[in-house]
């Protein structure tokens, strides 16, 4: 069956069937007494928009036939009745649920459903006939575009085919974890008479995560299934689900009903009684007090929770705190009306009607309407938000591929808009909160760890360097000043930052805190102020204390966290001196903090072996959960690349991404993973399979291979140097602020030639050097200096080509090329130059460089 591309922007590629399925005619699934027929719909790689289902007939014995529409990522999360989900953590921007029951009427005439909720990355797509003597055809089934894909304006290309895979998968990921203002569909549906809240992710009210004691009374009327709420939420908390049909309410202790990375308890289970009608609206009171939550329906006590000792996994506010929040198990779905939450005393903490008069109130206090910002969220399919130690990944990824900076100007606004009045940053938001006001403490929910929030801080630099908007520093630098007077509250004796746990959680959420003085938040510190001493420029600072701050910490992380002898920066002062976390020792090299060390290479290479490298080795409990991480690895690549171990990172970026990019893989997506298994598998079924943070090699491709990045804000000036790794050819386009950057890089490394043209753009100028070991023999007129380890370009629009060729023995680093061949005197020229040279010098600067060829030669 062809399916047209006219009425669907995704279609399936192929398709398996069970049971009773004719595919001559469309699909046409058939159910006798007992038999359950089913399609699995491959659509090649994970697409995402608004699903819909198109019929041509619907027969039935009488009522409407019920048909499961299943969705995942991930081959083994299809095998399963809820797909790859159910998703509960920080966001109502996507589709909870992996799976939506619709109930089609009988029909012999088209009929075309859409789903209320977007799905925002899956491959496959299973459809299940559950009715018993019944069928239903199918014509149409796919995905509506929700916006076109964003133009991929910079691109990178080489002669290593598979490179060119990943860094195509890694851009469209970029654009698959990338949302535009306005994109995202809003959650609840606000009418006149209330709020109509679907089976979701229960979202919390943003002024309320901080309460305490507190009374909440509201009305709610059921139209499927059930209501939900619960008390006590920031992302975890105590959640009440009351079942109509049962005439049940049930209590549990976590994100959701039930379990999920994180475990749902439950806490009781009570018979509503039969005086309380259940038929129309019912009021609806909860009374959460010290230890223990007690619910009235109607006036009648129904229900009392005790002992509780929740702890919120965000934020760190106390035990026993939190939102009121609104969500549901599948297929549940109420309206709500006239909220109101009251402290102990009976002063009014928050109300709010639920009807139009207070639509955008609703949709902004409840983080369920749309994103008012453009931005970058963590993953395409789950969480949706966006977090500050990703966009430190994704925005280089972003400056190298889409170019789209609103998207990250977007997420940074809304992170630093939420700053408590100590000075911590905010550094995770789901995309649809609004701005903090700044008018009171912001929600906790914006707060995941201090890593995190000093991840942000390079990022910001980041954006700047690349984009040149001096306007974003300024609007944020006293914030940032902030944060790191914050951050230095937590310095100890030794000189090291030593944070509270709730406060030291990093990447891998299932380790829990970094206790003790964690070497990532040690190391993003120094990277951190690092980055405030070149945006201090911006300000006008004067004598900006930042840089001194950051030599002193590198002094205390060498002292009490580096193992020179194993060559590791220990995971904290409390963790074994030989246990590796994968980026903890790579970040210490690329921030320049760990020194030169034989072993470097060895630790963060690909193992010898065909294994995948594990983030944590000889760390427990870390390194019991065998987790292969590309947001890790990649910090690895660049510490390989930074080391000129060109050859070493590309074998590393192979050997993970390369997983990734394998089209017969009945997990490839089209983008770049989350985490993996050992064995190359996705490491569980809701695992992202198009997530932001794996993009690394977006980045590292063009910046390494290439060598190519600014080193003046907004590209006015920037720097050339590529790190060799065996590749004939390396294409590098850019789209800057004063132009189009072109590179190429021709090389034949077994003949020690090579050349690099450039297009350098009117208005910049560019450093171009040497790669390690090689050396610069020719130039063009527009040089405004020669020398013959660096040369300086002022830009002129046109295309230059650099010669270089390979010195017998390595020349060390260094723009002085006087000194270096002092140094050594087995530096030769290759023939081919020495002929180009001798007697065809047409012009004085050409004569010039001969001289100097002939003075280094000799």
């Amino acid at each position: 069956m062809e399916i047209p591309t006219s009425q669907a922007s995704s279609r399936p590629k192929s398709w398996t069937v069970s049971g009773d399925v004719d595919t001559s005619e469309g699909f046409i699934l058939s159910n006798g007494e007992t038999r359950q027929s089913e399609i699995i719909f491959d659509y090649g790689r994970a697409e995402g928009g608004m699903p819909f289902v198109e019929t041509s007939q619907v027969v039935s014995n009488g009522g409407s036939v019920q048909v499961d529409i299943i969705f995942s990522e991930t081959y083994e999360g299809l095998q399963k009745d809820t797909g790859d989900g159910p998703f509960f953590l920080f966001s109502s921007a996507m589709d909870t649920y992996r799976i939506r029951t619709e109930y089609f009427e009988p029909s012999s005439n088209p009929n075309k459903i859409q789903l209320p909720y977007a799905q925002r990355s899956q491959r496959y797509q299973r459809v299940i006939l559950r009715s018993s003597n019944s069928s239903i055809s199918i014509s149409q089934i796919g995905y509506t575009q929700i916006r076109p894909p964003n133009p991929i304006v910079n691109t990178f290309s080489c002669s290593n085919q598979k490179l060119n895979k990943i860094w195509r998968d890694g851009a469209r990921t970029v654009d698959r974890c990338t949302v535009e203002a306005g994109e995202t569909t809003e959650a609840w549906e606000v009418t006149d008479i209330g709020t109509r809240v679907r089976g979701q992710h229960w979202a919390p009210c943003r002024q309320g995560t901080r309460w305490g004691d507190k009374t909440v009374n509201f009305e709610m009327k059921v139209e499927t299934v059930g209501a939900s709420w619960g008390v006590h939420m920031v992302a975890n908390g105590l959640i009440f689900c009351l079942n109509i049909e049962k005439r049940s309410l049930a209590a549990f202790e976590g994100l959701s009903d039930s379990g999920g990375v994180f475990p749902s308890i439950p806490r009781g289970m009570w018979d509503v009684p039969s005086s309380v009608s259940l038929d129309d609206w019912v009021s609806v009171t909860t009374v959460a007090h010290g230890s223990s939550v007690s619910v009235r329906l109607n006036g009648t006590d129904v229900a009392l929770v005790e002992d509780l000792n929740i702890n919120p996994i965000l934020g760190g506010s106390g035990n026993n705190t939190g939102s009121v929040a609104f969500g549901g198990p599948a297929n549940y779905t109420s309206l709500y009306r006239f909220l109101e939450v009251t402290d102990m005393e009976g002063n009014v903490l928050y109300e709010n009607n639920f009807k139009i008069s207070d639509k955008a109130r609703t949709l902004a206090d409840f983080a369920v309407g749309t994103n008012y910002l453009s931005g970058t969220i963590d993953g395409a399919k789950r969480d949706r938000a966006v977090f500050g130690g990703d966009l430190f990944v994704m925005g280089r990824s972003i400056y190298y591929s889409t170019a789209n900076f609103e998207a990250a100007l977007g997420s940074i606004k809304l992170l630093t808009s939420h700053q408590t009045k100590n000075g911590y940053l905010g550094n995770l938001c789901p995309i649809q909160a609004p701005l903090d006001e700044g008018t009171s403490e912001p929600p906790t929910y914006a707060f995941y760890s201090l890593s995190y929030a000093l991840l942000l801080v390079v990022a910001i630099k980041d954006y700047w360097m690349f984009s040149g908007d001096n306007g974003a520093v300024k609007a944020v630098f006293g914030k940032l000043e902030n944060l790191m007077s914050f951050t230095e509250g937590f310095v100890d004796g030794r000189g090291l930052v030593v944070a509270p746990p709730p406060l030291s959680m990093d990447w891998f959420p299932l380790g829990g805190p970094i206790f003790g003085a964690s070497a990532k938040i040690n190391i993003a510190y120094y990277d951190a102020l690092n980055a405030m001493t070149k945006m201090s420029s911006v300000v006008g600072v004067k004598n900006p204390p930042f840089s001194a701050q950051a030599e002193l910490l590198k002094s205390s992380i060498l002292s009490n966290l580096w193992n020179n002898d194993a060559g590791l920066m220990r995971m904290s002062d409390i963790y074994p001196a030989t246990g590796l976390a994968q980026d903890i020792n790579a970040y210490s090299i690329t921030t320049g903090i760990a020194p030169i060390n034989s072993k470097s290479e060895s630790i963060l290479a690909a193992p010898n072996d065909a294994s995948l490298p594990l983030a944590y080795q000889n760390i427990q409990p870390w390194d019991q959960i065998k987790v292969v991480s590309p947001y890790a690895s990649g910090f690895a690549v660049e510490a390989l690349f930074g080391r000129n171990f060109g050859s070493a990172a590309l074998e590393l970026m192979g050997r993970v991404w390369g997983v990734m990019a394998n089209e017969s893989d009945p997990n490839y997506s089209g983008g770049h993973w989350e985490a993996m298994s050992p064995d190359g598998t996705p490491m569980m079924d809701d695992t992202s399979l198009m997530h932001g943070w794996s993009t690394w090699p977006v980045y590292l491709l063009p910046r390494y291979l290439g060598g190519i990045h600014p080193t003046e804000p907004g590209w006015s000036r920037w720097s050339v140097k590529p790190v060799f790794a065996g590749l004939e050819t390396i294409n590098v386009q850019l789209s800057i602020p004063a132009g189009i950057i072109k590179l190429v890089i021709e090389v034949q490394e077994k003949n020690g030639t090579g050349e690099i043209i450039l297009r350098v753009p009117s208005g910049t100028m560019a450093d171009v050097y040497a790669p390690e070991g090689w050396v610069i023999v020719t130039s063009d007129d527009i040089f405004d200096s020669i020398s013959l380890l660096s040369q300086t370009l002022v830009g002129q629009n046109e295309e230059v080509c650099i010669r270089i060729c390979k010195t017998a023995t390595p020349v060390e680093k260094s723009p002085d090329l006087k000194r270096e061949s002092e140094k050594s005197s087995e530096v030769v020229v290759h023939e081919e130059f020495k002929e180009q040279f001798e007697g065809k010098a047409d012009n004085v600067k050409q004569v010039s460089i001969f001289k100097k060829l002939v003075k280094l030669f000799a």
